[in-house]
């Protein structure tokens, strides 16, 4: 079982079932964060294009202010260097491993990507290798040969890492405007080369995201115009380090959606994913008491992809009047699986027409009748005395299917034996059904 393995669940419950959206519980300043296997080999450069990325895993949330919210993990601490600082923009931060290449991603929604003095837009690693040492990596805005643009620098071993940054269409660096579209940024750090012989649990770093506006290039940093703000997860320069752990396992399908209705006498199951990844496919499992859950159905995944995918399956083979539960585990083609969480469907429509004998009886002066439709249908429920005289209107309408109560107040009656009878409509059949009941005052 894939103890580790996140779904990324909101479901939408009809019949009249409440809407909620299912997400791994973020903090702030976690301690460590779970770090998957990519489904395929990644390309550096920068634009983070590959269908792993897309998935909502947990990872950090760099944003001054920021509450933690769903799997977005908010940093230790934060610091503003160069007041004010009114910048709302926020910096995801992301974690993929390949074999023994480490992956981390940068995506911000920065409007004014530039440079304070020797810090620019970008991130600041240290990151322990297998004898414990500091190994510095950096991923940021800087100046090559007069030329604003991202670069790499590490005082790590030769060849141990590399990173590209990729300002979006719309973003010029060192514009000085508000207009920016942000950018991305991709690092990776060959493992093999810090000393690991094998896959470590975890990596002990620590991680610094710069946030300076305002600046243009030749702007003195404490001059008149910019300001400048930085966040940390441990802390900012060394001494309190964060750990990664390093799962065996693919990065989970991404269910965004598990919605499940009765029509008629079947139930209906509908779910859809944004990404997926090995997902052989679902095993559909049902349940009478929310505990004890059965397999019923297999249906087929799409393997590997970046694109939206919707499922649906009937069940046809559902009892009246019974409450059904629902859930999804997912297969990987390793063997490997997970659960989605419970949808509880409430009681599935009656065969039959069906009424009942009400209750209490013999009554004073009220009494509850009961009654069962298959399909929605004008209904009548009417009472009439033993000499055929109707004396009572009690429902007049087009209800649902499904079983309906209702109250029958017969304080303006005197004592004796009453029909109650049920008309039911449903435009192809009309049903009549009538019972007898006592009425003592």
């Amino acid at each position: 079982m894939k103890t580790s393995k996140l779904f990324s669940l909101s479901f939408s419950f009809l019949l009249f079932l409440s809407v909620g959206i299912i997400k791994g519980q973020a903090v702030n300043d976690p301690a460590s964060l779970p770090v998957y296997k990519t489904s395929g080999a990644i390309t550096l450069d920068g634009q983070l294009l590959e269908s792993d990325w897309l998935v909502d895993k947990p990872h950090m949330m760099f944003r001054i202010g920021g509450v933690p919210v769903g799997n977005s993990n908010t940093p230790t601490n934060f610091a503003v260097v160069k007041p004010p600082y009114t910048d709302t923009s926020t910096c995801y931060v992301k974690f993929l491993r390949n074999n023994m290449d480490l992956y981390f991603s940068l995506n911000s929604n920065d409007k004014q990507v530039c440079r304070f003095d020797w810090e620019g837009d970008g991130m600041f690693m240290k990151i322990k290798d297998a004898s414990g040492t500091d190994k510095e990596y950096k991923i940021y805005v800087g100046v090559v040969s007069g030329v604003p643009q991202f670069v790499f620098e590490t005082n790590g071993p030769a060849g141990s890492g590399n990173g590209v940054g990729y300002p979006r269409p719309g973003t010029t660096i060192y514009d000085s405007s508000d207009v920016d579209n942000g950018y991305t940024a991709e690092l990776v750090i060959h493992l093999g080369q810090l000393g690991f012989v094998t896959i470590p649990d975890t990596i002990t770093l620590l991680i610094n995201i710069f946030d300076p506006d305002n600046y243009s290039l030749g702007v003195p940093p404490w001059g008149p115009n910019g300001n400048y703000a930085k966040q940390w997860w441990g802390s900012e320069w060394g001494g309190t380090y964060r750990k990664l752990a390093l799962l065996d396992a693919t990065v989970p399908v991404e269910l965004t959606a598990f919605t499940g209705y009765y029509r008629t006498n079947t139930a209906v199951l509908e779910w859809s994913t944004a990404t997926e990844t090995n997902n052989q496919g679902f095993e559909i499992q049902r349940s009478t008491d929310g505990v004890n859950f059965n397999k019923i159905e297999f249906v087929k995944g799409n393997g590997t992809t970046s694109n939206p995918s919707s499922y649906s399956f009937t069940d046809n083979k559902i009892l009246p009047s019974t409450n059904y539960y629902y859930r999804l585990k997912q297969i990987d083609f390793n063997g490997t699986f997970e659960y989605s969480n419970v949808i509880n469907l409430g009681e599935s429509y009656p065969v039959e027409f069906e009424l009942y004998q009400n209750f209490p009886n013999p009554f004073n002066p009220s009494t509850n009748i009961s009654f069962s439709l298959p399909t929605d249908s004008d209904v009548q429920l009417e009472v009439y005395n033993l000499i055929g005289q109707k004396v009572a209107s009690i429902i007049n309408g087009k209800l649902a299917a499904g079983r309906h109560n209702v109250e029958f107040d017969a304080s303006s009656l005197t004592s004796g034996v009453y029909v109650y009878k049920l008309i039911a409509n449903n435009h192809t059949n009309v049903k009549v059904i009538s019972k007898k009941m006592l009425l003592i005052k």
